[in-house]
């Protein structure tokens, strides 16, 4: 039988998986909800889906988008129930492994692109916007990469740009995430992780690691080299050995912050204009949290409305060495936290004291505060 006939017959049945040759699919025009388990290419948008776009059915496949975009209809799918089924995907892969999603978009589902219990996988430049809940959310699932895409102005109030629960090593790269009401990236219950080179404006926050509940510790991930315009910043709690390095954040409120965890590594991030209470912080105090044994070193914080530095009542024996504050809005560094240990760290021009330290801080000596508007320039620590 030729492949042509073969393609005539597989259009009039309604199964929704398309024909290879030769690893090649036969025709590239796919309607809204149909399974593809071969190499597919699109040739049009396809508009106005009542429930998911196009769903994954096999592993080891490449969705090419072709440039085109995937629409929703901006409802919840009819007679789909959340809690039993997965609904309102614009493209949807449960369970396969090695998928290359690529070069397209999707707008106006309840999620974006969702990859669960998915291994090996990859969304490469893909557009992701006006979503209900996410722009791609990621659950159980390990060593996929999000790349290239944009995530942005997922709805109010629910919309974030990527989630990641209950996931390990993925890699989110240079991706642009903007105007999300909800986290830009949301990694909850979810390890070892890298989000890295990417660009986030207005998201609130930026960056979440962790979240309440028994499984939401999120525990060595990586926020390496991004990008931060306004919004909210970059919070870890609860988490523990997070490293945040290398990040430029600006005129966003919380900057970075650590509410509660141990161990984590905060350092040679710049911080500048701080919106809040403070550039880079540890714990908090309403309510009272926090954590201990992080280290702060290399940082510099610029222009932070209140302190450039907060160490809360909660967090103790962390380590702060060899950062610099630099025109706070009140103090340099504000050390409430008990047994913090601060050495090498520079205090210039902030509007009170250089650092206000309690009495069980722990001076590691070189600190320097000059040209502070308390003339006491440091309190419980020595300066030069």
């Amino acid at each position: 039988m030729s492949l042509l006939r073969l393609a005539g017959i597989f259009a009039c049945t309604a199964v929704a998986a398309l024909v290879l040759s030769s690893e090649r699919a036969l025709a590239d025009h796919v309607s809204c909800g149909d399974t593809i388990t071969a190499d597919t290419t699109l040739d049009s948008d396809l508009t106005n889906c009542p429930n998911n776009g196009i769903v994954i059915g096999a592993d080891d496949l490449t969705l090419d988008l072709n440039g085109h975009r995937i629409d929703g209809d901006e409802a919840p799918a009819a007679g789909c129930d959340p809690q039993i089924e997965l609904c309102d995907i614009g493209v949807l892969n449960d369970g396969h492994d090695g998928v290359t999603t690529k070069d397209g978009s999707m707008q106006e589902f309840d999620y974006g692109i969702a990859l669960g219990n998915a291994h090996e996988n990859r969304a490469l430049r893909i557009s992701s916007r006006r979503e209900v809940f996410f722009g791609a959310v990621l659950f159980g699932s390990a060593r996929n990469v999000i790349r290239g895409g944009s995530f942005s102005h997922n709805t109010p109030p629910e919309g974030d740009g990527i989630g990641v629960f209950g996931c390990r090593h993925i890699r989110i790269i240079e991706n642009e995430i903007r105007a999300n009401e909800g986290p830009g990236v949301h990694l909850r219950g979810s390890s070892k992780n890298v989000v890295m080179g990417n660009t986030f404006v207005r998201n609130g926050p930026s960056v979440a690691i962790g979240g309440e509940g028994g499984h939401a510790r999120a525990n060595g991930n990586q926020v390496l080299g991004n990008r931060v315009v306004g919004g909210d910043g970059i919070f870890v709690g609860p988490g523990d050995r997070n490293v945040i390095t290398g990040n430029h954040v600006s005129r966003a409120t919380g900057s970075i912050a650590i509410e509660r965890g141990q161990h984590n590594l905060v350092a040679h991030n710049l911080v500048a204009r701080a919106r809040g209470s403070q550039g880079i912080s540890l714990g908090i105090n309403n309510p009272p949290f926090g954590g201990g044994g992080n280290v702060v070193r290399e940082n510099r914080v610029k222009n932070s409305r209140e302190d450039g530095f907060r160490v809360a009542v909660k967090d103790n024996g962390s380590v702060l060495r060899r950062n610099i504050a630099i025109a706070a809005g009140d103090d340099g560094f504000d050390i409430q936290g008990h047994s913090t240990k601060l050495a090498e760290n520079r205090a210039l021009r902030n509007d009170d004291l250089g650092i206000d330290a309690v009495r069980s801080s722990i001076d590691g000596g070189g600190n320097l505060a000059r040209r502070n508007g308390n003339p006491r320039q440091c309190k419980s620590i020595a300066c030069s």
